[in-house]
């Protein structure tokens, strides 16, 4: 082979789209990633704030949050079963299988909702977003499939650029551009680069050949994500069913606290993202290979450093949401300061529940994050409607039952992880760990905010924050950390 034949094949290899990785360097870049996405939502949403107003705002995380809570319903599953079936079978018919269900249930599916919201069958929403709701989804579904597609074949540097650059970057230079037009063209500019992004990299990666309908593929996908459906219509009230109950009865500006107090929990998906992410089509591969011991031993320790760190993050960013809201926002209110810090309580089990959700998932075809997520939804609502009953205000009430709604959802993952893996992380040596170095946290995170409140509390208690941790996961003698040592820094 010649010089330049095989420099070609070389750099051919480093397409994005074709290359791979191991699992380390793939959990590392998804990492990377997810902070890079955190980074450009946190801006986006300050730029909407600050330029365009809070009720903007709350707008576009109504129209932004039903939309992706959603998701899972239009896509009928494909998002999950996508990378499940390709990761096994290494076949891009299962992607030819998904453009014919995008084509005969995801659109049909999305403009029905969008007619219902212009017809004004959800109270409080804006009937003028129903278009730009109907374009915004529907590109964000085909990010989602053209992610589960290269995420199936591994290829997640391929996946994580398409995250960042269709969820991050996009958003914010289409801000740019069109910040002194109406939100409503805002979203739909947004939407269609989105959409010319993800489908030229679909097509790319299905490749010029020429796929027949399978109806057993499309089968397989049907069944597999249709067991699914009731965990993500559970999820889109765990979501997105909290703004939505209280919209009638609260003004914009509140609803744009409580959403974001909702979107730093899940820009804080980043610390177990990476794990869910990579995870699924590993673990299905696996399972298949007959090591589901050695998975279980990696899960229990992961979800035992997600879960303190989970607790951390919640104490440090509710004791600070404050000064965090107005750095953001560029201004503030007792009540949407009292709401975040509340909302913010739920982190360490939407931490935990995430990072089971896809091994559960790749143990079993049956959908028992359903059970999960159906139960937590239930809960919720029984929760919100039950104080309300008893005269609590409508953002009151909402905050309750979205935190007691994650504890439900936190508590019955683990029940299934236990089930399916042997996973327990309620060791008494672990629980006097969190307990302990968490009551210490606190005492200095109180004390600290009660010398120099504001900006240098938040940096004093961020720096100690990571510092601590730090210094525990890498000096520490316990088990479980000594086997996370030996998880992270395996060759």
């Amino acid at each position: 082979m010649s010089f330049l034949a095989s420099t070609v094949i070389k750099i051919r290899d480093l397409n994005p789209l074709i290359y791979r990785m191991d699992l380390r360097r793939d959990l590392i870049i998804t990492l990377l990633n997810g902070i890079g996405v955190i980074g450009g939502i946190l801006i986006l949403y300050g730029l909407i704030a600050r330029w365009m107003g809070l009720e903007a705002l709350g707008e576009f995380l109504l129209v932004r949050r039903t939309a992706f809570s959603l998701m899972g319903v239009f896509l009928v599953g494909m998002n999950i079963g996508l990378p499940y079936y390709v990761s096994r079978e290494d076949d891009n018919a299962y992607g030819a299988a998904a453009m014919v269900i995008f084509v005969l249930l995801t659109i049909p599916l999305v403009a029905v909702v969008s007619v219902m919201l212009y017809l004004g069958s959800l109270s409080g929403f804006p009937q003028g977003l129903a278009l730009p709701f109907f374009i915004f989804s529907i590109s964000f579904a085909v990010q989602y499939m053209a992610y589960g597609l290269l995420r199936g074949h591994l290829n997640m540097v391929g996946a994580n650029l398409l995250q960042l650059i269709g969820t991050g970057l996009i958003p914010i230079g289409m801000f740019v551009l069109f910040h002194d037009q109406s939100l409503s063209h805002l979203l739909i500019a947004m939407g269609l680069g989105t959409l010319i992004l993800s489908g030229a990299a679909y097509l790319f990666k299905m490749g010029w050949r020429h796929y027949g309908v399978d109806r057993r593929k499309i089968g397989q996908l049907l069944v597999y994500g249709s067991r699914r459906i009731p965990s993500f219509a559970s999820e889109f009230i765990l979501l997105a069913g909290v703004p939505l109950l209280i919209l009638s009865d609260t003004g914009k500006a509140e609803i744009a606290y409580f959403s974001s107090g909702i979107s730093l929990i899940r820009l804080f998906l980043f610390v177990v993202g990476p794990l869910s992410v990579v995870l699924l089509p590993r673990v299905s591969k696996a399972i298949l290979a007959g090591r589901k011991t050695e998975i279980s031993q990696g899960l229990e320790v992961l979800c035992k450093v997600v879960f303190l760190v989970g607790v951390w993050l919640a104490l440090y960013l509710s004791l600070n949401s404050s000064v965090i809201l107005r750095i953001w926002f560029g201004s503030e209110n007792e009540v949407g300061v009292q709401t975040v810090q509340f909302i913010i309580l739920a982190l360490p089990f939407y931490l935990v529940m995430e990072v089971l959700r896809s091994p559960i998932d790749a143990a079993s075809v049956r959908s028992y994050n359903s059970t999960t997520y159906g139960a937590a939804a239930l809960a919720l609502l029984v929760v919100y409607y039950g104080l309300r009953t008893g005269g609590v205000v409508s953002i009151t009430a909402g905050a309750i039952s979205f935190v007691m709604g994650y504890l439900i959802a936190g508590v019955i993952s683990l029940y299934y992880a236990n089930k399916l893996y042997g996973i327990s992380i309620l060791s008494a040596s672990y629980l006097v760990t969190v307990v302990g170095a968490t009551a210490s946290f606190f005492l200095f995170l109180y004390w600290v905010n009660s010398l120099v409140p504001g900006v240098a509390a938040l940096l004093i208690g961020g720096g100690t924050l990571v510092t601590v941790l730090s210094l525990f996961f890498l000096k520490s003698h316990s088990e479980w950390v000594r086997k996370f040592r030996s998880l992270v820094m395996a060759p």
